[in-house]
């Protein structure tokens, strides 16, 4: 078809055109022929390059699937996806699903295959294209950069502003273990909660802060895996509980940390569970909060009482939390003062 053509145009032109006219018309045939050719090829190779397609989408299926069952498998408290990944597996799911021509090969002329199989080669072409990038021969992920730790949410905090000054000074130069001290509910998980939170934001103290809330009665072996946790790493469920504490001991050690444990009843060694010694060398700290003096003794802390408040920061407690209209209450004023 395109050799006769071509034919017919090119004995027109050698009768009736001059040189430059006769250019003129060999770049339009050449043009004219390109078109006609291959509206030609698509429409003889239509079913052809149908069948391409189908088999490309059907490749890169089969390809994204198992890449996401790889995923799957992943530990993403570790490992976290690589960008270039995501975006091939994105970009592999926009091409899967703009590839939807079954309509249009239901409702096709035959006279219109020309024009819809160049579609079909052109959508192809960019199937393999998707296909062949998606090798990855590096690993589809990448170790998850170290998290210092994660905030915790905050009540107010009514005075205690001196408390927990001293302790963020203890934070700073203490060697061993600050022992927070006082009656149950008078504030001290809330003050450990903002100086958690502040470490956290500096950022420059420590690698690693650690928020634990301890058991009672003492589960040893669920305070070692809540510690190993919070460092982002697992002790073996077979091993017994030295086994679990040594293991912990290693990891600890490798982590320039401040560890917070909270609401300490029971007397343990920092060995038992797992935890080495801070010292002003490794730059670690421990802070406990604890109703009970003994166990602040028996952990040799720098012991922080936490005092009951005044009466004007009991008033001020109440009123943050019931609300500063009910002081329009006649008398109430007077008869919360006077319980306080």
């Amino acid at each position: 078809m395109k050799s006769i053509i071509g034919q017919v145009f090119g004995s027109v032109r050698e009768r009736v055109l001059d040189p430059v006219s006769k250019r003129i018309s060999e770049i339009a045939c050449e043009k004219i022929l390109g078109v006609v050719g291959e509206h030609v090829d698509c429409h003889i190779n239509f079913q052809s390059y149908v069948d391409d397609l189908k088999k490309g989408v059907g490749d890169l299926k089969r390809k994204r699937g198992d890449k996401e069952a790889e995923l799957r498998i992943v530990d993403h408290s570790e490992k976290m996806v690589k960008e270039e990944v995501q975006g091939w597996l994105d970009g592999a799911g926009k091409v899967i699903d703009m590839v939807d021509i079954e309509e249009e090969l239901e409702n096709v002329s035959y006279l219109s295959q020309g024009s819809l199989g160049r579609r079909v080669r052109q959508k192809t072409q960019e199937v393999r294209e998707i296909h062949n990038r998606g090798n990855f021969t590096e690993g589809l992920v990448i170790e998850r950069p170290p998290s210092i730790g994660i905030p915790l949410p905050t009540e107010n905090m009514v005075g205690k502003l001196d408390v927990k000054e001293k302790i963020r000074g203890y934070l700073r130069g203490c060697e061993g273990i600050i022992g927070v001290c006082g009656i149950s509910g008078i504030g001290k998980t809330t003050i450990m909660k903002h100086i958690h939170n502040e470490l956290l934001n500096e950022a420059t103290q420590f690698e690693k802060v650690i928020w634990v809330t301890v058991s009672h009665p003492l589960n040893v072996v669920r305070l070692l895996g809540d510690i190993a946790r919070k460092m982002n790493k697992g002790l073996r469920e077979d091993a017994d509980e030295l086994e679990r504490a040594s293991r912990l001991m290693e990891i600890m050690k490798t982590v320039k940390y401040a560890l917070i444990l909270d609401d300490v009843q029971d007397k343990f060694t920092l060995t038992r569970v797992g935890i080495p010694k801070p010292t002003m060398e490794n730059g670690c700290k421990i802070v406990i909060t604890s109703r009970l003096v003994a166990v602040c003794n028996y952990l040799s802390c720098q012991i922080v009482k936490v005092p009951p408040l005044s009466k004007e920061e009991s008033f001020n407690l109440f009123l943050d939390e019931v609300g500063s209209d009910v002081l329009q209450i006649p008398n109430l004023h007077g008869f919360v003062w006077r319980l306080i």
